[in-house]
C-alpha cells in the first residue's frame, strides 16, 4: 500500500480471543483492524460512524451468533453493503450454503490459513470498492440525465418562444403590400434563420427520442411546397457558388404561384428531413448543373430529389446509417441519418438510387392529408367573410404568456384573422383578474408561466359556470404525452405545440369555435 493511501477497516467477530489475535496479526500490517466478541457489540459498531470496509464474522457465537447477525446487517439499509466473510469451524455443505444464502459473500473453515484470508479479504474488498465507484457513476448518470431533462424543458420553453416570433412576426410583416424587394428578402431571410435555429433545436432533442422510440409524434396537415421554398432561400448561396438550378415539379408539371402538396406530418421534422436531403445533393451535385425535386400523387406522396452526384460505392450499404460520410470536409454522417428516422417516425419510407449514367434519386414517400386538408384553398368571394373570420372579428380574446414578443406575435396574426379586440395577460393570475373586469370570449394561454401557469388558469376557469364554457387555446413546446393527456383530462378545447404557423392557430381557434 502506498504512501497516504487509505487503509480499510476490519471488523473481526469472534467469542474466542485466540481467533481474534491469529486474525488481527495477519491483518494488521495493511489494515485497520477492530475486534468484539459478541454480535449485539458487531452490530453497534457496523452501524456507527465510520463504518467497517469488510467483516470477517464467526458463527458459533453465545447470545446472537453469526447468521443472526448476518440476517440483521443484511436487514439494514446502513449496513446491507458491508460484505461479510464467514470464518468458522462448521464446515459441512450445508452450513455454507447457508451462510451464502443469508447474504455473506464469502465462507473460509478453520483452521485458516493466512495466505487464503488475505486472498479472500482484498477480493472482496477490491469487489466492494468496484460497487461503490459504479455506484458513483449511476449518480453522475442520475445527475446528467436530470440536467438533459432539465435543459430540454428549458429548450422547449425558453428557446421556442422567442422563436416562434422569430418565425412568425415576418409572415405578418410581409403581409403589408408596401414592402419594397429588399424589405421581402431581408424578411424571408430572418425566418430561413429561425428556422434553421428551429431544425438544429430539434434535432438535437429528438434524435435521441426517436432512436429510443420516445418519440411522441403530432401531426398535422404541411404543405411541402411551401416548406421547400423556405429551405431553398437557405441552400441559395451554395447553389449560386455552384452555379446550380432548382427545378420543383408537381404531379410532372413545373411549379406554379399557388401550387400545395400537403402531407400529414409535423412541419419541423419535415423541415428537418428536406433541409438536410437537398443540403446533400447540393453539395454532391457537379457545378453547373440541375437538382429536381418531384412532387407526385397526393394520394400516396412520393417525392424524388434528383442531382447528377453519385453516391461513392464503399457507403452504399449503409449510406442511411450513422456517422456515415464519404468525401465531405467537415461531414457527420447524421444528416441521411436523421432524414431516415425522421421519416419512419411519420409513417413513411425513404430509398435511393445511384449510378454513373443516372445519379442519384432520393425517394421519399409520406402519409397523405386528409381530402379536406390536401384541397386547395379557393379565395373567398369578393364583400364575402367566412363564419370563421366573421366569428373572430367579434370575439374579445385574452392572450396570456410571460412572453411579450409572443403575445405580441399572436395578436399580430388575430389581426390578420380580423379580430379588433384582445387583452393580454402575463401569467394566469393576471388573465384571472382581467376575467373578472372584461367580458373575454376566447383565451389563448401559454402553459409554462410562473405563479399561476396554464393548467392552473384552465382549472380555475372550467370551475367558474359563467367562464367554464369559454374556448380555450394552450400553447406550449412541451409535446410529451403525459401533457397532452392532462390538458385533455383539464378539459381544453384545443393543444398548440410550438412552434407553430399563423395557419395552424387559425385552424385551432376555429376548431375551438366550432367545438362551442
Amino acid at each position: 500500500m502506498s504512501e497516504g493511501q487509505k487503509k480499510y477497516a476490519i471488523l473481526i467477530v469472534d467469542d474466542t480471543t485466540e481467533n481474534i489475535d491469529v486474525l488481527a496479526g495477519m491483518l494488521s500490517e495493511e489494515f485497520q483492524t477492530r475486534a468484539t466478541v459478541n454480535g449485539e457489540k458487531a452490530l453497534q459498531i457496523a452501524a456507527a460512524t465510520p463504518q467497517p470496509d469488510l467483516i470477517l464474522l464467526d458463527i458459533m457465537m453465545p447470545g446472537l451468533d453469526g447468521y443472526e447477525v448476518c440476517r440483521r446487517l443484511q436487514a439494514d439499509e446502513q449496513t446491507r453493503d458491508i460484505p461479510v466473510i464467514f470464518v468458522t469451524a462448521l464446515s459441512e455443505v450445508e452450513d455454507e450454503a447457508k451462510g451464502l444464502e443469508i447474504g455473506a459473500v464469502d465462507y473460509i473453515t478453520k483452521p485458516i490459513s493466512p495466505a487464503i484470508v488475505l486472498a479472500r479479504v482484498r477480493t472482496h474488498l477490491a469487489l466492494k470498492m468496484a460497487r461503490e465507484n459504479l455506484k458513483k457513476q449511476n449518480e453522475i448518470l442520475r445527475d446528467n440525465i436530470r440536467l438533459r431533462e432539465d435543459v430540454e424543458r428549458m429548450t422547449h420553453h425558453d428557446l421556442k418562444t422567442p422563436l416562434n416570433a422569430i418565425l412568425n412576426i415576418p409572415r405578418v410583416l410581409l403581409e403589408d403590400k408596401n414592402l419594397d424587394k429588399e424589405q421581402v428578402d431581408l424578411l424571408g431571410m430572418v425566418e430561413e434563420a429561425g428556422y434553421r435555429m428551429l431544425d438544429i433545436i430539434n434535432s438535437s432533442l429528438d434524435l435521441y427520442k426517436m432512436e429510443t422510440g420516445k418519440y411522441r409524434l403530432a401531426p398535422v396537415p404541411v404543405d411541402l411546397i411551401e416548406t421547400v421554398n423556405q429551405i431553398h432561400g437557405e441552400t441559395k448561396e451554395m447553389m449560386v457558388s455552384k452555379k446550380l438550378a432548382l427545378r420543383v415539379l408537381v404531379q410532372g408539371k413545373p411549379k406554379a404561384d399557388g401550387d400545395r402538396f400537403v402531407v400529414r406530418g409535423e412541419k419541423m421534422l419535415c423541415y428537418s428531413i428536406f433541409a438536410n436531403l437537398l443540403k446533400n445533393a447540393v453539395e454532391a451535385s457537379p457545378e453547373n448543373e440541375t437538382i429536381t425535386m418531384a412532387f407526385d400523387d397526393p394520394k400516396r406522396p412520393r417525392i424524388a430529389i434528383h442531382n447528377k452526384g453519385v453516391i461513392p460505392e464503399e457507403i452504399r450499404e449503409n449510406f442511411f446509417d450513422k456517422y456515415v460520410t464519404a468525401g465531405k470536409k467537415g461531414g457527420t454522417g447524421l444528416g441521411t441519418y436523421t432524414a431516415k428516422l425522421s421519416t419512419r417516425v411519420l409513417g413513411g419510407d425513404i430509398s435511393f438510387e445511384s449510378s454513373d449514367a443516372k445519379g442519384t434519386i432520393l425517394k421519399i414517400s409520406l402519409p397523405p392529408a386528409a381530402p379536406s386538408e390536401a384541397r386547395v384553398k379557393s379565395e373567398p368571394v369578393a364583400g364575402q367573410t367566412s363564419v370563421a373570420q366573421r366569428d373572430i372579428s367579434s370575439l374579445s380574446i385574452l392572450i396570456v404568456d410571460d412572453s411579450p414578443a409572443m403575445r405580441r406575435t399572436i395578436s399580430g396574426i388575430l389581426k390578420q384573422m380580423g379580430c379588433t379586440r384582445f387583452f393580454g395577460a402575463n401569467d394566469g393570475g393576471e388573465a384571472l383578474k382581467i376575467l373578472d373586469d372584461e367580458e373575454i370570449d376566447f383565451i389563448i394561454s401559454d402553459k409554462n408561466m410562473p405563479n399561476v401557469d396554464g393548467f392552473e388558469l384552465l382549472r380555475n376557469i372550467r370551475s367558474i359556470p359563467q367562464w367554464a364554457n369559454i374556448p380555450f387555446v394552450m400553447v406550449t413546446g412541451d409535446a410529451e404525452m403525459d401533457t397532452v393527456l392532462l390538458a385533455a383530462k383539464t378539459r381544453v378545447s384545443e393543444f398548440i405545440i410550438k412552434p407553430f404557423s399563423a395557419d395552424l392557430l387559425k385552424k385551432k381557434i376555429e376548431s375551438a369555435l366550432a367545438m362551442k
